[in-house]
């Protein structure tokens, strides 16, 4: 490529995505995880030293992901809770990955020019990568994305010129990656594929430089497995699966990773777990493991009888990168998730091309396929961009598609809970209360509606019920007592909202609901200290009771 075509190609780039993902400029949160990442995280909404000391030394998020919660506090700072903000820097972040990633195809010199237009259009405007690019908890990919195609390019700074500076830089910056999401662990293993790719052998010396790089994403592997150590929903599905049954579902997962980038429709936020006794009767699942199947003999051929060493190199780092993320390890309640396309989606389009070129196919037949591509591309991720909207646009779609996805309606009922329509909150909380019975949130938030219905003895059962399962349960905790309260029972309540704050002593709302209980109590001296806690971390309600006292 020329310097004029890469510049129209980079023009060209940024003013696609820009169409095709217009619509996240009128979008707002969504409750799911959004809450916890910004809406409700105190310590993003204040810019101080304590707040950046605890972001990074302590875990604030259900991930120790401590760069991607700073990069929110400094957007806080400069543009308050303002989600076009959000959601426009997601957008930049993704087209400069977009620019980065041609960079790296074009140090890695590869020829064939449509190879590159491919892989830009599949990696920059496949729908499915609308859930990292719209999402704004999914900050996580497009930050760890942009460190991550940086070291890469500095790791092949350093394997042309072999100045130090360069795998120095290339190590702070997997750091940065690895401390946005630690789907960046696998970097050195595919740095080590590389090096063994271009010497065509396994030279120790050359891999000793990578030693660090190891050792870093061993701590960051660590510290992952235990920050999601307790994911009991998930971990009950495929705990139950007998070794041939967890075997069919990986090999499930690898078909669904390599093939779905292909046929990018049916999309879906949640890809629950199937039950034991549906697994043999999910075509889904059986459809893609022989997929996968068929592909794992294309690649033995292609690699082993055609002596295309290629297809086999890029076909292993595809599998080591999607280690972190496969569910030999329960990392997530759905089997496959959307956002995991990010960056993992290049290695089936390559491998895909490179068997290709084997027909010998012709310049033009490149260029109708990209052209069609391009606009079936354009067109999907600018409707499926609209389902991110906001809470309802995302869980009423996805309501659609599985009437009977617990996590949808849950999160639909928790919608219209902090909207106080709990007649319309009801329905879909009891519903996903009936599907999934031992789910502590869910029975929360129906007690919560039960409760801001006048309807406190059921509410307090279906709480009660939401601590026998998770004794810690902040929030029933603070639902109770203010049951209680309701029920005029005050003596009844101050347990519970003594046990709340001994949970969680910088909760806003756990300060809040002891220290107005204090107040009502006449201990002025005792409600003081939590209600200025309480106004600290941002609650308002704190604030009309300390003009009171």
């Amino acid at each position: 490529m020329n310097s004029k075509t890469i510049t129209n190609t980079r023009i060209g780039i940024s003013i696609i995505c820009i169409i095709a993902f217009f619509p996240v400029f009128n979008s707002g949160f969504v409750n799911y995880d959004d809450p916890e990442y910004i809406l409700n995280n105190h310590y993003i909404k204040h810019f101080s030293i304590e707040n950046i000391k605890y972001i990074f030394l302590s875990k604030t998020t259900d991930l120790y992901v401590p760069l991607t919660v700073f990069s929110y506090l400094i957007e806080h700072s400069l543009f308050g809770g303002n989600p076009k903000a959000f959601h426009s820097i997601n957008l930049l972040l993704h087209i400069i990955n977009t620019l980065l990633l041609l960079q790296i195809l074009l140090k890695l010199n590869i020829k064939h020019h449509y190879l590159i237009y491919f892989i830009l259009l599949f990696f920059s405007l496949n729908p499915l990568v609308t859930e990292s690019v719209c999402w704004i908890t999914e900050r996580k990919d497009v930050l760890y994305c942009f460190f991550y195609f940086l070291s890469i390019i500095q790791f092949i700074n350093y394997t042309k010129k072999q100045h130090l500076k360069y795998i120095c830089l290339s190590f702070v910056f997997f750091m940065l990656s690895c401390l946005s999401k630690p789907m960046a662990v696998s970097l050195p293993a595919l740095f080590s594929i590389y090096l063994i790719y271009t010497t065509q052998k396994i030279d120790y010396k050359k891999h000793i430089i990578l030693i660090p790089f190891y050792l870093c994403s061993v701590l960051f592997s660590v510290i992952s497995v235990f920050a999601i150590k307790n994911l009991g929903e998930a971990k009950v599905y495929i705990n139950t699966y007998n070794l041939s049954e967890k075997f069919m579902m990986l090999v499930s997962e690898l078909g669904y990773y390599f093939v779905k980038p292909f046929i990018p429709f049916n999309q879906s936020l949640f890809h629950l777990f199937p039950k034991k006794t549906e697994l043999l009767q999910n075509s889904s699942i059986l459809i893609y493991a022989i997929l996968f199947l068929i592909i794992l003999c294309s690649i033995y051929y292609f690699t082993i009888k055609k002596g295309n060493k290629l297809i086999g190199f890029l076909f292993f780092s595809w599998i080591i990168f999607l280690v972190p993320i496969l569910q030999i390890y329960v990392n997530t309640h759905s089997y496959v998730s959307e956002r995991y396309f990010y960056v993992s989606i290049v290695f089936p389009v390559m491998i895909i091309f490179v068997m290709i070129q084997h027909l010998k196919i012709s310049n033009q037949s490149y260029q109708i396929s990209f052209i069609l591509l391009l606009i079936t591309f354009t067109t999907l991720t600018f409707k499926r961009s609209k389902i991110w909207t906001n809470t309802l646009t995302l869980f009423e779609q996805e309501i659609k598609l599985n009437p009977e996805n617990h996590i949808a309606l849950n999160n639909l009922g928790y919608y219209y809970n902090t909207k106080e329509n709990y007649k319309k909150a009801m329905p879909y909380l009891q519903q996903a209360v009936a599907i999934e019975k031992d789910n502590s949130l869910y029975l929360n938030n129906y007690g919560w509606a039960l409760s801001r219905s006048g309807q406190m003895d059921s509410a307090i059962i279906y709480l009660e019920r939401s601590l026998s399962i998770n004794a810690k349960y902040v929030d029933a905790l603070s639902n109770i007592g203010i049951c209680y309260i309701q029920k005029k029972q005050r003596e009844k309540a101050l347990p519970y909202f003594k046990k709340a704050y001994e949970l969680s002593p910088n909760n806003p709302d756990v300060l809040c609901n002891l220290g107005i209980y204090y107040f009502n109590s006449g201990m002025k001296a005792e409600a003081l200290p939590l209600l200025q806690k309480a106004e600290k971390f941002g609650n308002k309600k704190a604030t009309k009771y300390l003009l009171k006292m």
